[in-house]
Order: C-alpha cells, then sequence, then structure tokens
C-alpha cells in the first residue's frame, strides 16, 4: 500500500475525529450551562430555605432541593463523561497528527521546518 493512500486514509479520519470533537464540545458547552442554571436554582432554593420560618413550606423546599441536587449531580456525571471522552479523542487526534507528520514526504516537513525559523 503507498504513502499516499495511508495519508488519505489518516487524513479522512483526522477530519472525522474532529467532527466528533466539535459535536462533543458543543454538547459540553451546553451540559454546562444546564449545570449553571440547575446550581443557580439550587442556591435560590438554599436562600429561601434559610429565610423561611413555615414547616409545611420548608418541606416542600427540601423536596425541590432534593430533585435539583439530584439534576445537578446528573449534569456533572455527564459533563465528566463527555470531558473524558474529549480527552480520548484529543489524545487519539494527535497522535494521528504525529503519524501523518512522520509519514509526509520529506520535502514537506523540511519546508516546514525551515517555514518555522
Amino acid at each position: 500500500m503507498s504513502q499516499t493512500t495511508i495519508l488519505e486514509k489518516l487524513r479522512e479520519e483526522r477530519r472525522k475525529i474532529m467532527e466528533a470533537l466539535n459535536q462533543l464540545e458543543a454538547e459540553k458547552k451546553k451540559i454546562d450551562e444546564e449545570a449553571s442554571s440547575i446550581l443557580r436554582e439550587e442556591d435560590k432554593i438554599i436562600d429561601e430555605m434559610r429565610s423561611c420560618r413555615d414547616q409545611y413550606k420548608y418541606n416542600q423546599l427540601e423536596i425541590r432541593l432534593n430533585d435539583t441536587s439530584r439534576q445537578r449531580r446528573k449534569a456533572e456525571t455527564q459533563k465528566e463523561d463527555l470531558e473524558r471522552k474529549i480527552r480520548g479523542f484529543k489524545g487519539d487526534l494527535e497522535k494521528i497528527e504525529t503519524r501523518i507528520e512522520y509519514l509526509k514526504p520529506k520535502e514537506q516537513r523540511f519546508i516546514r521546518e525551515q517555514g518555522s525559523q
């Protein structure tokens, strides 16, 4: 198999990984926004609980707080999973970039090195 077909396959794989990485980062941003809004809601409920004197209302707030905390923990777990996936894709991308750079013809690498100096 010639080096050009290997390079083409590696470049195609790099493109696919970059697309997936962009999608994951967009999803992470969405979950970050969701988690921050849940955290604000949780803080608001806690503040209400501090000033509450009515036991019935306090119990209702406590139920809302438990539900909100559960949602926050779920969002944090999703965020951690996405961060783990993103790190994996970035590692794969680095390996592919290294292989592409290694497989490039020497003239192209030499020109690139001279241009950076």
